[in-house]
């Protein structure tokens, strides 16, 4: 990458979404005394040459936390939607952390966060990424934990 491309990347795109996260943060903050950022990717089923845990044997979810921003209950609610929904789920595994700006980062505990991270073999074709049969259970079950979730605050 080129010096000139990575600072297009940050100004058109990066630093423009971490402005909208910390604004919709600060509204949460102002209207209900509280935010939770659900910070949500996916992964390949098979590990990339990049990622440092090559250890194939992935979970079907992942969730991500931070020992400030993340409550226990969270988490163990976390544990339990996905064991009581069939699915296995590594926490901080294989990807850790989640998403919080800067000017609340392990300063204000009222900010919540937890990553949420989808194996693509459980709803794509992988490697060509078309939807699966499963894409629409996959959805359903991301919606059903997101709901969970955000009812459990």
């Amino acid at each position: 990458m080129t010096p000139d491309l990575r600072e297009k990347i940050l100004s058109e795109y990066y630093w423009q979404h971490h402005r909208h996260l910390s604004k919709a943060v600060d509204n949460e903050l102002k209207n209900f005394g509280k935010a939770l950022i659900i910070d949500c990717h996916s992964y390949p089923s098979v590990p990339l040459r990049r990622d440092l845990d090559k250890n194939p044997n992935r979970p079907d979810f992942n969730i991500g936390t931070d020992p400030y921003h993340t409550p226990k209950e969270l988490i163990d609610l976390s544990v339990s939607f996905f064991k009581e929904a069939g699915y296995t789920l590594g926490i901080d595994w294989p990807y850790k952390g989640s998403i919080v700006p800067l000017e609340h980062y392990h300063k204000n505990k009222n900010v919540q966060t937890i990553m949420l991270e989808i194996n693509r073999g459980l709803y794509l074709n992988e490697p060509c990424n078309e939807k699966s049969e499963s894409y629409l259970k996959v959805k359903e079950i991301t919606q059903l934990f997101i709901k969970t979730i955000k009812s459990s605050l």
